[in-house]
């Protein structure tokens, strides 16, 4: 694309890797080039992890059962997960990405942000600096990047999806409501699943459509998401670029189910205890989640893993609980008994101060606050089954 007509105040780059996973398994194995390639776990009750293009031509989506996907692409490569090869490619990848701004927010393994700002006095034109970062990457690891422009981490994270196939998407300063008008709902970046189908329902279908309806009744019917979708839509998004923290002490919770369990009254009992402990744990490192990854483990030793982002960084236990509940709506897929429920923190941002860790838009924030802080203390004082607990949490 040619150059920019105006300089933003801010220049956020947003990377997607084409085709991440089949991408990895390629330079590893060049037999597979050019063929669909499934990965997932050899258990044909199993669920895909990812799929190349190729095979998603012939219907095969995440998450889908192994044996559906075997029926859709009969000639299709089916490869088990090897997660250690992936991690280590993709820290080559933003090896790269980092010479160019000191300043990368890694939200995946194959996706992050880049705040430019600035950095055109050392490296050039923005959309020159994309280009060689796009040349850089390809020349040292082999793989393909797709990159949105914008002004803000919003609207660069759609035009990356739009860049898709190795493409370059620059939206200009003043452009990024026109942009964004026509992107169906369902793939605004602000929109889970479950939203789009009850925004669907309101006669929303483009994001455009969101403005439409008034702010504050937006406000009204969903709170401060309301909001937040409405200055979206605008193509308003003032949140940073976050650098990621060194990695410290994982956060992790888990509980072995005795027995396995498959009924999901049981599943999510045991996910809201699950919840309480990385709650606890943010709380005590003084620590915000932003991105959480929720993993379960079946008698027959097939494991899906499922994450997702948090609307406001948060560290009470039902903040945590539930954006961890709709990834196991999504997830779980499978008639078959769960023996094992893993939860992860993936991405954190550190906490201020102890009653400012919650949403300032809630007016019981403070009171929240100091109800978490009550039930920690209480926790450590008394055994499980003696410590209070909420109803959801109570072992069936």
């Amino acid at each position: 694309m040619g150059g920019r007509a105006v300089k933003s105040e801010r220049e956020i780059l947003h990377i997607n890797t084409d085709d991440f996973f089949a991408s990895a398994l390629r330079l590893r194995d060049a037999t597979l080039r050019g063929k669909a390639v499934v990965v997932a776990l050899p258990s044909s009750r199993g669920a895909v992890v990812s799929a190349s293009y190729e095979a998603r031509s012939e219907g095969v989506k995440r998450g889908m059962a192994v044996s559906t996907a075997r029926r859709l692409a009969r000639r299709a490569v089916f490869v088990p997960p090897d997660w250690d090869f992936f991690g280590k490619v993709s820290s080559e990848v933003f090896g790269v990405v980092r010479r160019y701004s000191p300043v990368v927010e890694q939200t995946s393994l194959d996706e992050g942000y880049i705040d430019y700002t600035g950095c055109d006095r050392l490296f050039g034109h923005v959309l020159d600096a994309g280009r060689r970062i796009k040349e850089d990457v390809a020349a040292e690891t082999g793989l393909a990047l797709s990159l949105g422009v914008a002004s803000n981490k919003l609207v660069s994270h759609v035009a990356s999806k739009r860049a898709k196939r190795e493409h370059l998407v620059d939206v200009y300063p003043g452009y990024e409501r026109e942009f964004l008008s026509t992107v169906p709902i369902d793939r605004f970046p602000l929109v889970d699943d479950r939203r789009a189908s009850m925004l669907r329902e309101l006669g929303i279908r483009f994001v455009g459509d969101i403005l439409l309806f008034p702010e504050e009744l937006l406000a009204t019917c969903f709170g401060p998401w309301g909001r937040r979708l409405h200055a979206g839509a605008l193509g308003e998004d003032a949140t940073p670029v976050r650098v990621r923290p060194p990695r410290g002490k994982s956060l992790e919770a888990s509980e072995t189910l005795e027995p396995d369990r498959v009924s999901r009254t049981l599943l999510e009992s045991a996910l809201y205890r699950v919840s309480m402990r990385i709650g606890e744990g943010l709380r005590n490192e003084r620590l915000l989640a932003a991105l959480l990854e929720l993993k379960l483990r079946y008698s027959d030793g097939a494991v899906v893993r499922g994450s997702a982002g948090l609307d406001a960084p948060a560290s009470d236990d039902y903040a945590v609980f539930e954006p961890l509940l709709g990834v196991l709506m999504r997830i779980f897929t499978r008639r078959v008994r769960v023996r094992e429920l893993v939860a992860r923190v993936v991405r954190t941002e550190p906490a201020p101060v102890q009653f400012e860790l919650f949403d300032a838009a809630d007016g019981g924030s403070k009171r929240q606050g100091r109800l978490m802080s009550v039930l920690d203390g209480l926790r450590k004082r008394f055994p499980p089954g003696v410590a209070p607990a909420f109803g959801r949490a109570i072992r069936g």
